[in-house]
């Protein structure tokens, strides 16, 4: 039977351990294909991946670093089996990864249906696995820390030695972050924050949100007015182990404080 050889590389925006895992971790890659998989991730394990139509074997194994397999897929002659080799290589001090993939011994007349397949099946799901993943994070913390009021959610979507960067507020980690909070909806009520971008890189995630309430207590020594008001936020979200470990943010004080100021109109409302 005559074979042929695939060669890709990929680059992916997250780090190796989290390639790794999306394809030696059965829950992983079920999750990123859409189909059943199970992995006996040891060399010599067994797998089988969407549902029973890839099975094979781990040859080799080196954590976060190569992978060395006997693949088949299930419409192949019977005990035929190809080499498969992914190598993976941390890039931008690990937050960006390349994946480096040979497939020998494919058959040819399957050629060009595996080579795209690995494109539609593999690459571009694990990628959007990826990014949905780091921005479910985000978007969970925006959800039911400013538009639910829910501080304690911070002690489930935080990493214990998280470092807020905050001009004017020291990082005083989870309870800082409460504070924070806690500050914000002592002022003001009917807090909703939407998403106006989303940039996700690496280990990081972007986001510039716009926030509208009613000034209904005490901020920065200004009593209550009662006004509708509006700010913006701009966050730098920096994930570890599906965390949120650090943020940069930066707030549009200066707008807000305008606005609920003694010379302000009395329902001054964004555009």
């Amino acid at each position: 039977m005559e074979t042929k050889t695939i060669h890709h590389e990929i680059t992916f925006s997250t780090g190796p351990q989290e390639v790794f895992d999306a394809l030696m971790n059965d829950k992983k890659h079920a999750a990123f294909s859409g189909a059943p998989a199970h992995i006996d991730r040891r060399a010599g394990g067994k797998f089988t991946c969407y549902g029973t139509h890839l099975e094979g074997t781990t040859i080799e194994l080196k954590e976060n670093e190569r992978i060395v397999q006997d693949w088949r897929a299930e419409s192949w002659p019977k005990g035929h089996y190809s080499r498969v080799t992914y190598t993976v290589t941390p890039l931008a001090e690990g937050r960006n990864t390349l994946l480096s993939f040979a497939q020998t011994g494919v058959p040819a007349d399957q050629f060009e249906e595996i080579n795209k397949g690995w494109h539609s099946h593999y690459w571009l799901k694990m990628a959007a696995y990826f990014r949905d993943q780091k921005v479910s994070v985000v978007r969970r913390f925006m959800e039911e820390f400013k538009n639910k009021a829910n501080l304690d959610i911070v002690e489930e979507l935080f990493t214990a030695d998280f470092v807020n960067h905050l001009p004017g507020i020291p990082p005083h980690g989870q309870q800082g972050q409460k504070g924070i909070g806690k500050m914000i909806f002592d002022a003001f009520s009917g807090v909703h924050v939407t998403v106006t971008d989303t940039i996700v890189e690496g280990d990081r995630v972007v986001e510039r949100h716009t926030a509208r309430a009613k000034h209904t207590g005490t901020f920065n020594g200004i009593s209550a007015t009662g006004r509708d008001v509006f700010w913006s936020e701009n966050h730098i979200y920096r994930l570890r182990d599906s965390k949120i470990a650090e943020t940069w943010s930066e707030i549009s004080l200066h707008d807000l404080m305008a606005q609920i100021s003694e010379k302000a109109a009395p329902s001054k409302k964004a555009s």
